[in-house]
């Protein structure tokens, strides 16, 4: 039927489409025949049968109207079988199990060869169909032979099957209607649907941008015409975000699906794997009707079925070995799915296995190199099993294609990091394995601080930054080689400049002298380090995109971001840099270039002053200015907060009562925001009572002095209490 059509676009689409209900129906093949082994009871056996049996036939139409003569004969075949189970003719036994299994895995593999387009694909079905010929031929002689001792049996199975009969015609109804309400789309059309609609966020972005422009102009002019065109447009930047948020989050909801989806093929993995191995395996999978992205779950799909394939391979003992520990013969493997409070999806997958061999752990990393000048004695359990997560480190002996190579573990935990995602392992001798994965439930907008290294813009994603500080290059001392900071806690961070860990740093670097060090604390996986940068510029809302097909993978680069006026944007993926930098030591070798030039002076401290009184603003601004300040003066608390967007400051003074953004107000966004909020605050106020000095540290402020008992010097030694 096929070759009667002319249009080869029209052939691929249709190829495409067949292609789509193809795996639907294998999946349902695979999960019927999986289906089979555990459940008992004549009733349930047929439904599942009667199930298989539809999908085999319906596979078989489908193939014939595209002319893809080898899946439509081998799912002849196998409809053939199930029709003569179906009618109650054969037994469902281990030995016909066995071969559905093996039909059904070249019947994938014609089917994943319509991808180079070639219709019958290098598999030949030929000798498969002869094996089942041969089987049905032989196992419905044997069933002859049985008959008058199952006949009781069969006429239980012929009663159920007149039953089963009327049900499904039921049942196909309520399909039937169920279709008129729903739709067939390629899950591609709606990932370049949500993909183009997150564009809009840089949209969003540029308007800020060019708000903040305006109301920077409006600060030096004060046009009534510009103020009423700001006006306006805050008003539509607030519906059209809003609108834009609305879209994305509608779509994003029709990409949810069930792990359900990806779970169809894991019963049948484990089946085949445990008759390899020769191990007895029992699954629970628990929550699989959990929404998460579509997206995260096609990514998410290699990582899960590497860490099942270890259970059975590193964790499930053989029977004879569980026998001989008091175990039960058969294995367990459990996988169960949660929907957390904060939009996270967390999934648990243990064995009660022999647990993870530490000690085979930490011979594989001494043996690659990656404990050099580690003293390994002091090394805790929690410490030697992260170890699995890097490339090389295996607890096994023995390279199978299964597992042993030391490389799936590391792949996993770095597509988990990049899914902004976490894993954690705990294991213990002899009682098992668990593996903790914590994931966002959708990819969506990230808030991202824009910083600078070499003079090259970089985002980094707030959720992994613990603190950004500007610090004396007399704090950062040195423990042997390595530059350190200690914080207020006592904790001792390493730091190194982040030009170095991304290979971007200049050799002018080297001897360029600083009397400030700006600083990035990051933290991923309970590791914290604190990287050098030239400059942090401000927080962003963003949403990570790949950087195409010629650059799938960039070490230590997550993907990109767009922000205001289009500018694409590298975002750092921090959990690889934190570990590029901890796995190389001579990193962090004592920076000469911190130390600052003892001829030069010392660099003027800068303060912002925030005050609407033009005559208070200045007066406050002298005093500062001769106690030997730099200091730079905001109208108010919106134009004071776009300045400390913009530029950096040591401290911030300002006034409470104010137009368009109030002294509690700005406070509270300063304290809010990871960029700006250690910097000191002290309010100078005409309001004087308790409730207001209350509310006042409620905001966040360091100090509170009343205009009305007001004195140059309270200021001056006020401010230098804290710079």
């Amino acid at each position: 039927m096929l070759d009667n059509f002319e249009n080869d676009n029209f052939l691929k689409e249709l190829l495409n489409d067949f292609k789509v209900e193809a795996i639907e129906h294998y999946e349902s093949i695979v999960k019927g025949l999986t289906d089979l082994e555990l459940v008992s009871g004549t009733e349930k056996k047929q439904e599942i049968i009667e199930r298989i049996y539809r999908n085999t036939h319906s596979l078989k139409g489908a193939a014939r109207a595209v002319n893809l003569n080898e899946i439509e004969r081998l799912c002849s075949c196998l409809e053939t079988i199930f029709g003569h189970l179906k009618k109650g003719e054969l037994a469902v036994t281990s030995q016909l199990l066995d071969s559905m299994h093996k039909s059904i895995d070249v019947l994938k593999v014609l089917i994943d060869n319509l991808n180079d387009g070639e219709k019958n694909g290098s598999v030949s079905a030929n000798a498969t169909i002869r094996n089942l010929e041969y089987l049905l031929k032989l196992s419905l002689q044997q069933f002859k032979d049985q008959k008058e001792a199952i006949s009781n049996d069969a006429t239980e199975i012929a009663n159920i099957i007149v039953e089963e009969t009327t049900e499904s015609e039921v049942h196909e109804k309520e399909a039937e209607r169920h279709d008129l309400y729903s739709v067939r789309i390629p899950t591609g059309h709606l990932h370049q649907i949500l993909s183009e609609s997150e564009d809009f966020i840089a949209v969003k972005t540029t308007l800020e941008y060019y708000r903040k422009s305006l109301e920077n102009i409006y600060v030096r002019h004060k046009d009534d015409e510009l103020y009423k065109i700001i006006k306006d447009l805050i008003a539509f930047q607030s519906v059209s975000s809003r609108m834009i948020d609305d879209l994305i989050i509608n779509i994003r909801e029709t990409l949810l699906a069930n792990f359900s989806t990806l779970f169809k093929v894991i019963p049948k993995m484990i089946r085949d794997l445990s008759k390899e191995y020769s191990k007895e395996i029992a699954l629970n999978i628990r929550g699989e009707e959990t929404e998460i992205d579509r997206r995260i779950l096609e990514e998410l799909k290699d990582p899960l079925i590497h860490i099942i394939r270890n259970c059975i391979d590193h964790g499930i003992e053989t029977p004879q070995e569980r026998v001989e520990v008091g175990k039960e013969i058969k294995g367990k493997i459990d996988i169960r799915i949660e929907k957390l409070i904060d939009r996270k999806v967390r999934i648990t997958i243990s064995d009660d296995g022999a647990g993870i061999n530490l000690d085979s752990v930490l011979s594989s990393a001494v043996k690659n190199g990656l404990l050099l000048g580690t003293n390994t004695e002091s090394l805790s359990g929690e410490e030697i099993i992260s170890l699995i997560f890097k490339s090389g480190v295996s607890s096994r002996k023995f390279v199978t294609d299964i597992s042993g190579r030391g490389l799936g573990m590391s792949i996993v935990a770095e597509k988990i990091s990049l899914l902004g995602g976490s894993i954690e392992v705990t294991t213990e001798k002899g009682k098992g394995t668990k593996f903790t994965i914590t994931l966002p439930q959708t990819i969506s907008t990230f808030r991202g601080i824009l910083i600078e290294s070499e003079g090259m813009p970089l985002m980094i994603p707030s959720l992994f930054l613990d603190k950004a500080v500007r610090v004396s290059p007399d704090l950062i001392g040195n423990i042997g080689d390595k530059s350190v900071i200690k914080c207020i806690n006592g904790e001792t961070i390493g730091v190194v400049r982040l030009s170095k860990v991304l290979g971007i740093e200049r050799a002018d670097t080297i001897n360029r002298k600083s009397d400030v060090v700006r600083l990035v604390i990051l933290i991923s996986n309970n590791k914290r380090i604190a990287f050098i940068v030239d400059k942090i510029a401000g927080e962003y809302e963003g949403i990570v995109k790949d950087m195409g097909p010629q650059l799938q993978y960039v070490r230590n680069i997550a993907g990109v971001t767009i922000i205001e006026n289009g500018k694409v944007i590298p975002v750092v993926n921090v959990s690889e840099v934190i570990d590029s930098a901890s796995e190389n030591p001579e990193l962090f070798e004592h920076e000469q270039s911190l130390q600052t030039n003892s001829t030069a002076q010392e660099r003027e401290k800068r303060i912002l002053i925030v005050e609407d009184s033009i005559t208070v603003r200045a007066m406050l601004k002298n005093f500062v200015e001769n106690a030997g300040y730099s200091v730079t003066t905001a109208v108010d608390g919106l134009d004071g907060y776009n300045k400390l967007e913009n530029e950096e400051f040591d401290l911030l003074v300002s006034d409470i009562e104010m137009p368009r953004m109030n002294g509690f107000e700005l406070t509270k966004r300063v304290r809010e925001s990871k960029t700006y909020s250690q910097i000191p605050i002290i309010l100078v106020t005409a309001l004087e009572t308790q409730n207001d000095m209350k509310m006042g540290m409620e905001a966040g402020a360091d100090a509170y002095i009343i205009k009305s008992n007001f004195e140059k010097s309270n200021l001056v030694q006020t401010i230098k209490r804290f710079i």
